[in-house]
């Protein structure tokens, strides 16, 4: 085996300690590693809208040339609420999912991941995680076992449960 240690990323807790793992994985096996962060679209669920308040990314996402156009507002509701259309909505999503990837890949490399790389894709999260992994033909995929979903009361999440059971790979599971 020689490939790569693929990681999903989305700024939850539980995806920051797979992002922890997975880099001090990739750095004593000697893997380099994927980050994959796959991009909300639609209304932000209310942990996202938490994140993105507390770690500043309102502000950053505000002051954005490319997200110029609406109105600048003090919260991710206010920022989506002022998105007068889905091309500067898009932009929102865009520029959050970039900074959740690039965030996770500094943390990656501060943690000794080996050749980090960070890509972000749109669709099904567990799919998209799914071709990130047999694209980079993954040895191994770790991930959070909650992340930003709805769903609570489900040991393993949604996301987590259907990337274990189709998975051509080792699956970790990070709580």
């Amino acid at each position: 085996m020689g490939g790569k240690i693929v990681v999903a990323a989305d700024g939850s807790e539980s995806g920051n300690r797979a992002v922890d793992l997975a880099a001090e994985l990739s750095a004593k096996l000697g893997r380099d590693l994927c980050i994959v962060h796959v991009m909300l679209y639609g209304r932000p669920t209310a942990e996202f809208k938490h994140f993105a308040e507390t770690e500043g990314l309102v502000e950053s996402v505000a002051d954005s040339a490319s997200v110029r156009g609406g109105s600048r507002s003090a919260s991710l509701h206010g920022l989506f609420a002022s998105a007068a259309d889905e091309v500067h909505t898009a932009k929102l999503t865009i520029a959050l999912g970039e900074h959740v990837a690039a965030t996770a890949k500094t943390r990656a490399e501060d943690a000794g991941g080996r050749n980090v790389t960070a890509r972000t894709c749109v669709g099904d999260c567990a799919d998209e995680i799914l071709d990130v992994a047999e694209a980079e033909k993954a040895e191994m995929i770790v991930m959070g076992r909650r992340g930003l979903g709805r769903v609570r009361e489900a040991l393993l999440g949604s996301v987590s449960q259907k990337v274990l059971h189709h998975a051509p790979c080792a699956v970790v599971i990070v709580h």
